[in-house]
């Protein structure tokens, strides 16, 4: 089963792309990831499980998908809920400081071919008009701190979400439910698995 929960990001040009970008590795950009230890690792529930922000000229996609199978579906959902809301009461230094730097190393690597560089060229101007220098990126990612993405995170994540499912997806919590234990607390989203 394929399985997509998803929350309004924030626009290309808006103040918090930038923070939703590095929020979406925290959470799910990686093998060290919340969600890649939690899901996969520790409790087997899932064989992928990562997290997305895309941002557009007005509006923005911030999404975790999970291919799961049947049996794990029940207790993936209120996991993945609950390392979301986690996310909107803590962030540790640490865990922005490697975010970070995977968003550096892929801004460096991307600009290693002429292809790569042109594209991402061509899409600044397109989005803001002009290219972004490196270094403005480099100083946007530095401004970040554990404040603004726990703030951040609280704020996005108490938003109403999109759930999509595909697939043998029989034991899936209601919309509903899914609803409630994110406008509620940890305890309802254990409450979904079980």
């Amino acid at each position: 089963a394929q399985i997509v929960l998803g929350f309004e990001g924030r626009a290309y040009h808006v103040r918090d792309f930038y923070a939703s970008q590095v929020l979406s590795m925290i959470l799910g950009g990686g093998m060290s990831s919340r969600l890649f230890q939690e899901v996969r690792e520790k409790r087997g529930l899932c064989y992928s499980v990562y997290a997305f922000h895309w941002g557009f000229s007005d509006t923005g996609i911030f999404g975790v998908h999970a291919a799961t199978g049947q049996s794990d579906i029940a207790e993936l959902v209120p996991v993945v809920i609950d390392e979301l809301q986690k996310a909107g009461e803590s962030i540790l230094q640490e865990e922005l400081d490697r975010a970070r730097a995977q968003y550096r190393a892929g801004l460096i690597m991307s600009a290693e071919s002429p292809a790569s560089r042109a594209s991402q060229i061509a899409r600044q101007m397109l989005l803001f008009g002009r290219p972004i220098a490196k270094e403005e990126l480099m100083e946007r990612l530095s401004a970040l701190t554990v404040e603004r993405l726990t703030d951040l995170s609280s704020r996005l994540f108490s938003t109403k979400p999109t759930l999509t499912a595909v697939g043998p997806v029989g034991t899936l919590a209601p919309y509903e439910a899914v609803l409630e234990s994110l406008s509620g607390t940890q305890t309802m989203a254990r409450k979904l698995a079980g």
